[in-house]
């Protein structure tokens, strides 16, 4: 009888079959879960639902697991269709959960007028920061930008930033969704932004954000920065809840598609995991009505 292959043997055949198709972060994710995963993925199906009840409370834990389970037992051709159909009723506890945290988190953020109340009296590297955050709804690896004098030929794994005459130009080809939504390019002619960028005195080759002695930040060293650089340390995710639930307020739909595409996001992503009025139906069917204008 031949030896029983491991989790880890299964998902790094798994993992050798998708590798063109799959991220290094979601793979990095895959082995984590493979060598914290106390069962094998060939149990029965109500074995491995009853193992993750008792080893999990968070919804978003077993699901996070169960996405692995299936993909694997699918390579094996195992069934899962049990497995699935319980995934599929942790999604409504996933948003509950969800509603009950952005209500618990607009209670305690403040509003966005406060934060461009703030915003206007900042200067040189923090206003540029907070003004991407707060009018493009970047994420933090999109300020990771080079500044050039012109774009090189090969842009693949960098940002720049070219700062002519007029306006700024961001290029953007390294971020979190962009083999889904491609490059970016932002223009900005906000006056007080290019004046602020100006005096940073930036050479060709210098990074935005950077080390002491100029070279490019790991990631963890950079967003560490960022959220410093952010006002009262909110980051970005909790300043794009804000910008969010201010721009539903106002009903500026038009603002929030802009949105789409400087983020690099879905509207339903947006609404799901950003929107801190998730308890308000009624404003997520409003969008989707506009949006379909």
């Amino acid at each position: 009888m031949p030896k029983q292959k491991t989790n880890k043997e299964m998902i790094l055949k798994f993992i050798e079959s998708k590798k063109e198709t799959v991220s290094k972060q979601t793979i990095k994710t895959y082995l984590q879960i493979a060598n914290n995963m106390s069962f094998s993925v060939m149990l029965s199906q109500p074995t491995i639902i009853k193992k993750l009840n008792e080893l999990y409370d968070n919804p978003n834990t077993k699901a996070m697991y169960l996405n692995l389970i299936i993909l694997v037992r699918r390579d094996n051709d195992e069934p899962t269709e049990k497995l699935i159909s319980f995934r599929n009723g942790l999604r409504d506890l996933i948003i509950k959960t969800r509603k009950e945290k952005m209500t618990d988190i607009k209670d305690d953020l403040p509003t966005y007028n406060e934060l461009m109340g703030k915003l206007n009296d900042m200067s040189g590297i923090r206003y540029i920061v907070n003004f991407l955050f707060l009018k493009y709804g970047f994420r933090n690896n999109d300020l990771n930008l080079k500044y050039v004098l012109k774009l090189p030929a090969d842009k693949v794994n960098e940002n720049f930033l070219i700062h002519s005459k007029n306006k700024v130009l961001l290029n953007i080809n390294d971020y979190k969704t962009g083999k889904t939504f491609g490059e970016k390019n932002v223009i900005i002619e906000d006056k007080k932004f290019k004046e602020e960028l100006k005096s940073l005195k930036l050479k060709d080759g210098d990074y935005l954000i950077s080390k002491k002695n100029g070279d490019k930040l790991k990631v963890s060293s950079f967003n560490e920065k960022v959220l410093n650089l952010t006002i009262d340390r909110l980051g970005e995710a909790k300043m794009f809840k804000i910008l969010i639930g201010h721009l539903l307020d106002i009903k500026d739909f038009s603002k929030i598609e802009k949105l789409v595409e400087t983020r690099g996001t879905s509207i339903s992503t947006i609404m799901k995991s950003y929107n801190i009025h998730n308890n308000n139906e009624s404003k997520l069917k409003e969008l989707e009505s506009k949006s379909e204008e």
